[in-house]
Order: C-alpha cells, then structure tokens, then sequence
C-alpha cells in the first residue's frame, strides 16, 4: 500500500527547535516549539529529528524540508561550519530533504550552495509565501529573541537583507524580542516621581517577566527559559524585575515594580514602533496602501503599534485563514516553520 506524503517544516534556531507536520491531502497540521539550546552539550537535534521521524515513518513518507537560524550560535567555528552541521543531523536519515536557499527557494539537502544563501534564511520564507497575497505588506514576525521586519512591495520582496550583518545593518533586523531579550538592552535607566532606577546589565530579567507581568503573554505561550531557571509565576517575575533595579521584592514595592514595568514595555514599543515607521516612510506613499501583517509569540505588540499608527492590521493567521486551537501552539509563533511546511506540500502537491 502506497504512503501519504507528511510534510515537515523545520526551522533550526539556536535556543529552539520548531517543526510544522502538514499531511496530504487535507488541511491538518501539527506545530511544535521544543527549547534545544545548541550550545549545551547535553543537547542534541537529532534525537528530535529521530524522535519525530519514528513515531511517523510506519505510516507515511516523510518528506523535510530545513531552515535556521542556530548556525550562528558560538559552539560552531563560523557560519559554515554551523551550516553543515545542522544539515548533517539531516542527512543521515533515510528520508527525502531539502534546504531553503534564499536564491533558489527549495534545494535537495545534497545540492551544491553557498552557505550564507542558507544560514538565516528563515525570515525570508515568510517573503517568499505572502508576496503571493497582497500587493504591499510589511509583515512583522516578533520572537523570543528578535524582530524581523519583511518589506513586500508591488507582490515582490524589497528588503536589502542578505544576511544578519546586512539586515542589521539596514535595520530589517532587529536584536530584541519579547521572551529572551535581556531588559537592559532596552532600557538602561527610567524615572518615576524625579526618582532615577537604574538598571544593572546583568542577566538577571528578561522581556517574558515584563510582557508576564502585564498580562501580554501568558506563562503557557512562554517556550523560553527564565533569567534565573525559576518558576514562570507573576511572583516569580517580580523577583526578578526587582533584581535588576537592586532591590529586593516585596508586596510594598509590587505597585512600584508595575509601574517600571509599564515604562519599559513603552520604551520597547517605541523603539520597534520608530524603526518600522521609517521603513514606511520610505518605501510606502500613503499609510492607507500597504497592510501590517503580524506574527510570532510577540504579535500583539505589532497589534498595538498598528493600532496606534492607524494602519491596516491582520495577524498571520487571519490574513491566509489558517484555523487553529488556542489551547495548542499558533502557527503564527513559528510562522517560517509553519510556511515552509505549506510551500513544501504546494512544492509536492
């Protein structure tokens, strides 16, 4: 008897592994965020990949297709060596692969490429399956650790990121998300009541105890460790809040500690709100001609920033009609994972 095709989208990432399982011929997928710090050496992606592919092989053809961003992280020599050895996890398994090249889309896993056309290439599968969809979009993808900003103009990608250093440097990329980000890449000193509360630059706090603490993202949507491995609890993160302002918490200061928290989910709004307003400016004539796409754990900011601005506004998940449980993952949080299952399927279907 002949197997249905299962299509897996994964998409590699330093701190997280995430993988999307689309199956043929119906609309049904499954979506999956696993926290696999690459650098820890008790780690290891191919047990996941194997894990994955044992509970499906009896019953279907499996079929990957592979993105990344973890080649980056500091237990690789360089770029290419994190390249290939992500693939390699691949290309042991007896199953049919391909990688997302930037250049070409979709390759075979044993095709000849250029490492830098593979290596964090993620955010441009999200170009690659929306340019299909609307004329003018800027589509803001909000992680645990970082804000791609995508730029589809006239049905076509006009973003001049080749690579993190080019997407940095042109601000299409930007180091700061709502789970990992340290609080002191954000904000360094704040004022309440002509008081001064500086905060220290250690990895005492992250964004997840802000976006916890003010209710923005719930502790089940948190795929990310804590600052201090500890309890993903409200008390928890007060704790931690306070340890970056060199007091202890208590239930006295608990209003103080809320109101610094609101002041540095303001600063975090702006800085992101300012940067997508200049690619705006400079891309788009009018704010009524394009449409803001967000997506990822952080979406509701790019909600809130829309909102504010007056722009049209659509989650990933409203915009191409994806049906979901609320209770389980959203597509949205691994948007390339979850595109790339869907442009492997059209790939094959």
């Amino acid at each position: 008897m002949k197997k249905n095709n299962l299509y897996i989208g994964w998409d590699i990432g330093g701190a997280h592994t995430k993988f999307t399982i689309s199956f043929q011929k119906n609309d049904r997928y499954l979506c999956k965020i696993i926290l696999n710090e690459l650098w820890r050496p008790k780690k290891s992606l191919s047990l996941i990949i194997n894990k994955v592919h044992e509970k499906y092989h009896d019953k279907f053809n499996i079929i990957n297709a592979i993105t990344m961003s973890g080649e980056m992280s500091d237990i690789f020599k360089d770029r290419k060596e994190g390249v290939n050895q992500i693939l390699s996890s691949f290309k042991s398994k007896n199953v049919t692969s391909y990688i997302y090249n930037i250049d070409e889309g979709l390759i075979p896993i044993d095709s000849k490429f250029k490492h830098l056309s593979v290596a964090s290439a993620n955010w441009h599968i999200i170009a690659k399956y929306l340019s299909n969809y609307h004329k003018n979009i800027v589509a803001i993808d909000i992680g645990s650790t970082t804000t791609d900003i995508i730029l589809i103009k006239n049905f076509k990608c006009i973003n001049k990121r080749k690579d993190d250093f080019s997407g940095l440097r042109s601000l299409e990329l930007l180091y700061t998300g709502v789970l990992r980000t340290p609080i002191y890449s954000v904000v360094q000193n704040l004022s309440i009541d002509k008081k001064t509360y500086n905060v220290i630059p250690e990895d005492f706090a992250t964004m997840s105890d802000i976006y916890r603490i003010l209710s923005i993202i719930p502790a089940k949507f948190n795929y990310s460790t804590t600052a201090d491995a500890k309890h993903k609890t409200i008390k928890d993160s007060f704790i931690r809040l306070a340890r970056i302002f060199g007091f202890d918490y208590s239930h006295l200061n608990k209003s103080l500690l809320l109101r610094l928290a609101k002041k540095i989910h303001t600063v975090h709004l702006d800085k992101i709100s300012c940067t997508i307003k200049s690619h705006i400016i400079k891309n788009f004539d009018s704010k009524n001609n394009f449409k803001i796409v967000g997506m990822g754990v952080g979406q509701e900011l790019v909600k809130s920033i829309a909102n504010k601005n007056k722009w049209d506004y659509s989650s990933l998940n409203n915009f191409i009609n994806i049906n979901y449980d609320k209770n389980i993952t959203n597509p949205s949080d691994l948007a390339p994972s979850y595109l790339l299952s869907r442009l492997l399927k059209d790939y094959h279907e």
